[in-house]
């Protein structure tokens, strides 16, 4: 896992800032939020790096690409064999960025993660959601960087 410090950037909401932001640490300019599926496209395309971004309270996906699938394993396999990013980075709420691969997001996401539910107006399925940043969360990541 490496870090770096990112430049705030605003947004209509913090996720779409942290985006943002990463996007500009990549010289990437945008204007607008896509709302491309996990499975087909990254929230960021820099080169090599297709990268899934992250930050509090994030979910992996939304709870119709579960298929029905209700216990974290199950949904943490559904990602992992479906993701279309090969790079997942984690922005925390003072914009510092931590970058992991698969296997580093994989022991995050078990970590601070936990099964939840899409509302009841959009089907009420089950997914995997982060917990809010943490003291203890930021902490597990400064000792996971190399």
């Amino acid at each position: 896992m490496t870090t770096m410090n990112l430049t705030p950037v605003s947004a209509k909401n913090a996720g779409i800032a942290r985006e943002w932001a990463l996007c500009q640490h990549y010289g990437i300019e945008r204007t607008k939020h896509d709302h491309t599926a996990y499975n087909v496209a990254s929230d960021v395309d820099a080169g090599e790096k297709q990268i899934s971004v992250k930050s509090s309270k994030f979910t992996l996906m939304n709870g119709k690409f579960c298929n029905g699938c209700e216990d974290f394993d199950g949904i943490w396999n559904i990602y992992k064999t479906n993701v279309h990013s090969n790079t997942f980075v984690y922005i925390t709420l003072d914009f510092t960025a931590y970058e992991m691969n698969i296997e580093e997001f994989e022991r995050f996401v078990y970590a601070f993660c936990f099964v939840d539910r899409d509302s009841q107006s959009n089907g009420g399925r089950c997914k995997i959601r982060c917990r809010s940043e943490s003291k203890k969360m930021l902490a597990w990541l400064a000792e996971n960087v190399a």
